[in-house]
């Protein structure tokens, strides 16, 4: 009896998860967290929950459904249920080895090493931008300068992509964890969606003005709004900007309001002077 019982309360359990992961994708079509923008983020963070559960329930389900294959003894259609219960079970198996190939083969290069290193792939890879080739092994080179020498968490200034929401700009933000003026458009907006969006549109306007600008004054004047330490000139930012603004740098450095702290074959890392405590 106790035996008995305790199956059914692991049964019941597996049915009140399936009820929850259900239930929650019920909810997410009609409840919106305030603020999401195409309730995107509502499904993201509840479905997640609903793969977790799913991911437990479907283990149990299995094991259910194997031990009462047997049933009152073998019959044709058992064995021919038990036959499509395996199938279904080693198609599903199938998905991870053959989707993680066809994830690599799209979005990786495949001379690729095979480490636990996230930056290793920028040895090897290219990065398309307005048509043009960037190689992403100089910044990999300045990357590992800036986690050297680089002290505390001052901001830093790089370059912004026209992509809203997947591009390779901010990559040094990213792989560096230092503060940058601007992050991803579409990221920004999302997560302040509460809040006017010409917050994250100034700020994209001033990144684009700094770079853009051969006006050594109005350069300066937004890096001291933004409080930037740091200026990073790489190949993506010579793709994206133009080249007189981007020349302008060299002239700071003449009148002594940056330090170029870093060169590299295609990337030049400026250091701020003028401000106190820089």
């Amino acid at each position: 009896m106790g035996t008995r019982h305790t199956a059914w309360a692991a049964v019941a359990l597996v049915l009140a998860l399936t009820a929850s992961a259900l239930f929650l994708t019920l909810a997410v079509e009609v409840v919106v967290l305030q603020g999401d923008i195409g309730r995107m983020n509502t499904v993201f963070k509840f479905y997640i929950q609903v793969w977790l559960l799913l991911s437990v329930i479907g283990g149990a389900a299995f094991a259910f459904a194997w031990s009462a294959r047997r049933g009152n003894g073998p019959s044709p259609g058992r064995r021919v249920w038990t036959g499509g219960l395996v199938v279904l079970v080693v198609l599903a198996a199938l998905y991870t080895p053959l989707a993680t190939a066809a994830r690599w083969q799209v979005r990786m290069s495949p001379d690729g090493p095979t480490t636990l290193d996230g930056m290793a792939f920028m040895t090897v890879t290219e990065y398309q931008e307005r048509g043009q080739v960037v190689p992403l092994r100089h910044d990999y080179e300045a990357i590992g300068w800036l986690h050297r020498n680089v002290v505390g968490s001052p901001v830093i200034a790089e370059a912004h992509s026209d992509n809203p929401y997947r591009s390779i700009g901010n990559r040094i933000a990213m792989y560096t964890g230092l503060p940058a003026i601007v992050g991803w458009d579409w990221h920004q907006r999302q997560q302040r969606a509460v809040l006017p969006g010409s917050l994250v549109g100034k700020r994209i306007e001033d990144v684009n003005r700094l770079y853009d600008t051969a006006d050594v004054a109005e350069a300066a004047t937004i890096l001291d709004r933004y409080e930037v330490e740091y200026i990073y000139v790489g190949q993506l930012e010579w793709v994206t900007y133009r080249p007189e603004g981007l020349r302008k740098f060299d002239r700071m450095v003449e009148a002594g309001l940056l330090e170029e702290v870093y060169r590299n074959g295609g990337v030049s890392i400026y250091r701020v002077q003028w401000r106190e405590g820089a």
